[in-house]
């Protein structure tokens, strides 16, 4: 089967977010036996490792299927005989309503709401991360009740991560990391973090903060002048906040992972913390690094399930300062780190996409709903208003 995966993202040697899930789906796809092109952004080339070819020119007329999240087709992306696949994993609605208002803010998420209703009367079937993705996604196609919601979470690299370790800048040899792993987004929450640390006093632990500019982007989202600012609101300094001013290469992280004791994913409250699935935490399960997580979303329920690390009450500053003593105590570090590798298996992208492998050679093209009434629903999105995702 010849597939078309896109992203709006930028692919190469140093990538992030939705780049990330693209390459690696394109990979399963392409081990399974089909014809894939990725597709992504102006400026991407190909990565490190086994791959299918990456163009930043989508070929829409070459397809048999496309793969895509919602906000990455064009309106010529529903009308044709492709299978249509949409990954709605990123629960993009829910983020930006979580971001401040602005100009760029407010166009954006009319555009992604405006195609929600081409997705729910084209797609042939919905990738979704987690039950309460499925749930959003099943509510939305309760008109098309067989269209295939397929419970398709982040991976991890089939390969095990090597033992080699990069030493961080500004981090003395003998302290503890605490690896804040990717961006710094309004509905995340570094600041219980850096409070909780500020807790610790004179404890020999390094909060590291990526500030580096994010591929793809002009500038840093969140600055080292930044993070220092908020680390002095907390009476903190460096060595105890340090921050990482390199965007690691896709293929070299496990060599600054290697390097932490914890690595932590804090987030607020809300309708994104409900629909997540933290995929930066996957990179833990994949290098065996104790997770101190926010209660909320998948993740943290299969943390605390499979015993990966700590999760805490969302801004409670005490809880994230007691959970960070005990979890960085030896006894604690050995018992996640045996739980983190019984699970490694588990999480591989070849075990994830499985679902999406196994029923994309039999995906029937499934009844339809009018294109004429989306693409009315769709227009009165992009004029009005929108609201935040979630289940009102």
């Amino acid at each position: 089967m010849k597939i078309l995966v896109v992203t709006d993202d930028r692919i190469g040697p140093v990538m992030a977010g939705s780049a990330l899930r693209a390459w690696e789906l394109s990979r399963v796809l392409l081990n399974a036996g089909h014809d894939v092109l990725l597709a992504a952004a102006d400026g991407s080339g190909h990565p490190e490792g086994h791959g299918p070819p990456v163009s930043s020119r989508a070929r829409w007329r070459w397809p048999d299927a496309v793969l895509a999240p919602p906000w990455c087709l064009p309106p010529r992306a529903f009308v044709g005989n492709h299978r249509l696949v949409v990954d709605g994993a990123t629960p993009l609605l829910a983020e930006l309503a979580a971001a401040p208002p602005s100009p760029l803010n407010n166009k954006r998420r009319r555009t992604a709401a405006a195609r929600l209703p081409l997705v729910t009367a084209r797609a042939d079937a919905i990738l979704a991360a987690g039950e309460a993705q499925v749930e959003l996604w099943s509510e939305r196609l309760r008109h098309r009740p067989d269209t295939p919601i397929l419970d398709v979470p982040f991976g991890i690299p089939n390969e095990d991560p090597t033992d080699e370790i990069d030493e961080i800048d500004g981090v003395p040899p003998d302290w503890d990391v605490i690896l804040w792993w990717g961006g710094v987004w309004p509905w995340l929450d570094l600041e219980t973090l850096l409070a909780a640390r500020s807790r610790l006093g004179t404890a020999k632990i390094s909060i590291v903060v990526p500030t580096a500019t994010r591929p793809g982007s002009d500038s840093p989202h969140f600055s080292t002048r930044e993070l220092m600012a908020a680390a002095e609101r907390h009476g903190l300094k460096s060595p105890a906040v340090v921050p990482l001013e390199r965007w690691v290469p896709y293929a070299e992280r496990d060599r600054i992972l290697n390097r932490a004791s914890l690595l932590a994913v804090l987030h607020r409250p809300g309708a994104e913390a409900d629909l997540s699935f933290r995929t930066r935490a996957l990179d833990g399960v994949w290098a065996g690094v104790p997770l101190l997580l926010s209660e909320g979303g998948a993740v943290a329920s299969k943390a605390r399930g499979e015993g990966w690390g700590g999760v805490v009450p969302t801004q409670d500053v005490e809880l994230t300062a007691s959970a960070m003593r005990l979890l960085l105590g030896r006894r604690e570090q050995d018992r996640c780190r045996r739980a983190l590798a019984s699970s490694r298996i588990n999480w591989r992208w070849s075990a994830v996409a499985k679902p999406l492998v196994d029923i994309l050679p039999t995906l029937p093209q499934t009844a339809r709903s009018s294109l004429v009434i989306a693409v009315a629903a769709a227009s009165a999105a992009l004029l009005g208003p929108t609201r935040g995702e979630g289940r009102s």
